[in-house]
């Protein structure tokens, strides 16, 4: 368990979620032009990321990033002034600017190489068997168009005056409660409704999941930096989990997918875009 937790803790959850806590004395100053939030994730440092994206931009790399614990605080850094955009989903980007006008989509500072990532789940190894249900309903789902019709309804066709709504988990007497950890940094995708109450996307995949597999899910609101924490201590048995691309040499093909961790296959995929104000 001991060597579990110290993997994950050093592990990536997200192309766009990286490890920092927003202060941007960390970065590599002398290059920078710019400054570019990230929200919080669990594996390269500040330093680390900045080289990474200097190798794919080379000498035309022209900001810095630093990081952020959470989209709230990182999305107050980009109204008061303290970072000039923000990294985030297409779909969270899409999200944001339709409730905040001031907000756009900025191509100022664009990597060369444009980077998608793939949402899927992600179980300890030893839980298996729960994984090849996952997998076989997530199947399912896109064989029969309910996996296309829940990314209509949740992501692509949802108005900017609406919220996603709230999901009802479905229950089964006497059958296992599997816990699942949701953070609300990734709106509509991991989203927690101002009444405390998680919606949005995953939790309707996870709904559908459920009824599949008839296996009871309980959400565990925990902060971003905690995911891998509660995995590996059983806090929870599920997280939600981003694959980062294969599709180059700069990240191995087991960056992240630590020891002790198995991941499913993915159900949505999304482009990394960065949110800047209106001039």
């Amino acid at each position: 368990m001991k060597k579990l937790l110290s993997v994950l803790t050093s592990c990536l959850l997200a192309g766009a979620l990286l490890t920092g806590c927003g202060d941007s004395s960390s970065g590599d100053q002398s290059m920078a032009k710019a400054t570019v939030g990230m929200i919080t994730g669990l594996n390269m440092s500040e330093q680390q990321i900045n080289a990474t994206i200097k190798s794919i931009n080379g000498a035309e790399l022209d900001y810095n990033v630093v990081y952020y614990d959470s989209l709230n605080t990182m999305q107050s850094g980009l109204e008061a002034g303290s970072i000039d955009e923000m990294s985030t989903y297409k779909s969270v980007a899409d999200y944001l600017i339709a409730r905040h006008p001031e907000f756009e989509i900025s191509d100022k500072h664009k990597l060369k190489l444009a980077l998608q990532d793939k949402f899927c789940c992600a179980v300890k190894s030893e839980n298996k068997a729960l994984l090849d249900e996952i997998n076989g309903a997530l199947k399912s789902m896109t064989d029969d168009g309910t996996l296309e019709s829940l990314t209509k309804k949740y992501i692509t066709e949802l108005k900017s005056d609406e919220e996603p709504e709230a999901i009802e988990l479905p229950k089964f007497d006497g059958a296992e409660t599997i816990k699942v950890a949701v953070t609300g940094d990734l709106p509509p995708l991991d989203l927690i409704r101002a009444d405390g109450t998680p919606a949005g996307f995953n939790t309707a995949v996870l709904a559908e999941i459920g009824k599949r597999i008839s296996r009871n899910f309980e959400l565990v609101s925990v902060d971003s930096t905690a995911r891998a924490a509660a995995l590996a201590s059983d806090r929870v048995q599920l997280v939600f989990w981003v694959r980062i691309p294969h599709s180059t040499d700069l990240f191995p093909v087991a960056f992240d997918r630590p020891e002790g961790v198995d991941v499913s296959t993915e159900y949505f995929v999304d482009e990394i875009v960065h949110v800047g104000k209106k001039k």
